[in-house]
């Protein structure tokens, strides 16, 4: 099992700008590809530190056919959009229930809670607006163009939130969690942060999650 040292981050979020001095935290990657088929394998890293009232995601995608349709919170099709997703278990315990955060390149987000894959419960708008969210593209939906080399998406996800749709307070010390790579119109790839071995593509795993861990208790 892979592991993540989350820092304590000297920053904080407001109304308007997401400011940790990413420059000073390690990075992990997205860099599994269980179902790899063919084309580039684009690198796409991420970046973790959290202060005491929520985390900070810093999203780094290379992406030469970047591409969105989907402009509503929670659409089902965001995951085929250019999209970045980010399982996690905030419990602490491996193979409890999990939020699937996913949001493609322009930023629009899918967030839910569960036990797997079916009877997801959604986060509400009024949770959700909580959520600081910012993208390097300008516009709410983006078609692939022959510039295209990366997209950068910015989150400042607040405890609070988690808490608010989960009804349990999120684990000070350790989460469990994986990070995917998927979607788009051209070489829409599969991959992953933590391996995992199952025949086709399926992220909805918690039990090959890895290990996400808070340095300073939060």
């Amino acid at each position: 099992m892979g592991s993540y040292k989350i820092n304590h981050a000297m920053a904080s979020a407001t109304s308007d700008v997401i400011m940790p001095n990413w420059q000073t935290v390690s990075p992990l990657f997205i860099n599994t590809f269980p179902w790899y088929i063919s084309g580039n394998k684009q690198k796409t890293t991420i970046k973790l530190c959290a202060n005491s009232k929520g985390l900070f995601i810093h999203i780094v995608a290379e992406d030469s056919y970047s591409s969105s349709e989907q402009i509503e919170l929670n659409h089902m099709l965001i995951c085929e959009d250019s999209c970045v997703e980010f399982f996690f278990s905030p419990s602490g315990i491996l193979g409890s229930n999990y939020i699937n955060l996913e949001v493609n390149c322009c930023g629009t987000m899918h967030i839910a809670y569960g036990s797997n894959r079916e009877n997801r419960q959604f986060m509400s708008q009024d949770i959700a607006k909580n959520i600081q969210c910012q993208s390097s593209i300008s516009s709410l939906k983006k078609q692939e163009s022959s510039e295209d080399t990366q997209w950068v998406v910015d989150i400042y996800l607040p405890f609070s939130a988690i808490e608010m749709l989960t009804g349990e307070k999120v684990n000070p010390n350790k989460w469990f969690a994986n990070f995917y790579r998927c979607g788009g119109k051209t070489e829409p790839q599969y991959a992953s942060w933590q391996n995992i071995p199952t025949t086709t593509p399926d992220f909805h795993q918690p039990d090959y999650f890895g290990e996400l861990i808070f340095t300073s208790p939060l």
